[in-house]
C-alpha cells in the first residue's frame, strides 16, 4: 500500500468515527427515552477509541492531524452534552420512581425508609384509633377495610408531605362527619 492510500485510509477512518459521533447522539437520546426498547449506546467505547486514535508519524500530514484534532474536540463536546442528558434523565427517573412510590404509598418525599417505617407503624396505630373511636361512638357504622384505610392514609400522607413546610407538621384527627381518621397539617406548636 502506498503512502497516498494509507493517508486516504486514515482519513476515511476519521470520517467514519465522526459519523459515529453524530449517530451516537440519536442512539443516546433514544436509549434514555426508552431503555426497554433501545440497546445501551456504548458511547464510552466510541469515546475511548477516538481518544486513543493515533496517526502513524510516517504518513502524518497537517490535514490529517487537523481532522483528528477536530474529531477529538467534537467528541469531547458531545460527551459533555451526553453527560448532561444522562444526568437529566437520571434525575427524571429518580423523580418518577419517587412519585410512583408516593402514589403507591410506599415512601415519603425524601424516600427515607426509616420515616416510611414510622408511617407504617403510625398507620397501624391510626387503624386501631379509628376502630376505638367508632366503638366508643356506639353507632352501627360499616367499618372501613384495613387495606382501604392504609391506602387512603398513605396517599394522604404523601400529598401532605410534598406540600409541608419546615415549620409544619402532619397530625391525625378524627372526622366525625366522615366517621374516620384522617391526616392534616398545621404549624408546629399550634
Amino acid at each position: 500500500m502506498d503512502l497516498r492510500q494509507r493517508r486516504k485510509e486514515v482519513e476515511n477512518q476519521i470520517t467514519m468515527l465522526l459519523g459515529q459521533v453524530h449517530a451516537m447522539d440519536n442512539k443516546i437520546r433514544n436509549y434514555l427515552a426508552d431503555r426497554q426498547k433501545n440497546p445501551h449506546p456504548r458511547h464510552e467505547d466510541l469515546l475511548e477509541r477516538i481518544q486513543r486514535f493515533r496517526i502513524d508519524p510516517a504518513i502524518s500530514t497537517k490535514h490529517l492531524e487537523t481532522m483528528l484534532e477536530n474529531l477529538q474536540w467534537k467528541a469531547y463536546y458531545h460527551n459533555q452534552a451526553w453527560r448532561q442528558l444522562w444526568q437529566n434523565a437520571e434525575m427524571k427517573r429518580k423523580r418518577e420512581r419517587q412519585t410512583d412510590r408516593e402514589a403507591d404509598g410506599e415512601g415519603d418525599q425524601n424516600g427515607n425508609r426509616e420515616k416510611d417505617n414510622r408511617l407504617i407503624y403510625s398507620v397501624d396505630r391510626l387503624w386501631e384509633v379509628q376502630k376505638e373511636k367508632l366503638d366508643s361512638l356506639g353507632r352501627n357504622v360499616e367499618p372501613e377495610a384495613k387495606d382501604t384505610f392504609v391506602s387512603r392514609i398513605k396517599k394522604r400522607y404523601g400529598q401532605l408531605a410534598s406540600e409541608k413546610g419546615d415549620n409544619e407538621e402532619i397530625y391525625m384527627t378524627f372526622d366525625p362527619a366522615e366517621k374516620r381518621c384522617t391526616l392534616e397539617k398545621r404549624r408546629k406548636g399550634e
